[in-house]
């Protein structure tokens, strides 16, 4: 958490944060127990990996939607994206945009080796509640990674991303 304060606790009044609807968590609900085969909640529940499913599908997907109802923006259609590879990535203006939604109080783990695009950060604060930072430019996130106190084999090449003062905001996105 000191870290998450360090490096994005003064930006965190300027952000924008959305809120989810009951309607967008319960299609993004139903959703994943479609994607598993299930077919109510406490199938979902009963099964760890369901649970697991249903929450990062959440984060991700939340991620998009606040950015889209921030801009006003048609929100996405479920029946059309195939939850089981899903990454979150908006176009705005002919440009390709990465998401990347974190948790609240870590910092953004980036695998170094899929710096591609540039990358819109996403705070997930709770379960339907989002802050959006800004968009980094893929040189801006290069130059703002440090090595992370995490030493698992899956983090090999994951590095934090501090930039937050180099973010560029959404508003700069917004239709007039």
């Amino acid at each position: 958490m000191n870290l998450f304060l360090k490096y994005i606790g003064e930006f965190l009044r300027i952000y924008p944060q959305i809120r989810l609807t009951r309607n967008d968590e319960i299609s993004i609900r139903n959703s994943a127990m479609s994607h598993l085969g299930l077919y109510n909640i406490n199938q979902l529940r009963d099964r760890y990996e369901g649970q697991a499913f249903f929450e990062k599908t959440m984060m991700n997907v939340g991620g998009l939607i606040s950015i889209q109802k921030y801009l006003n923006l048609p929100v996405v259609d479920f029946t059309e994206i195939n939850l089981s590879d899903f990454q979150p990535k908006i176009k705005l203006n002919d440009e390709l945009i990465d998401i990347h939604v974190f948790e609240f109080g870590t910092l953004p783990l980036i695998n170094i080796d899929d710096i591609n695009r540039p990358i819109f950060f996403v705070i997930k604060k709770d379960k339907t509640t989002f802050t959006i930072c800004g968009v980094a430019s893929t040189e801006v996130i290069k130059e703002n990674l440090n090595a992370t106190s995490i030493e698992k084999s899956s983090t090999v090449n994951h590095m934090s991303f501090t930039g937050f003062k180099f973010l560029k905001h959404i508003d700069k996105f917004k239709i007039k």
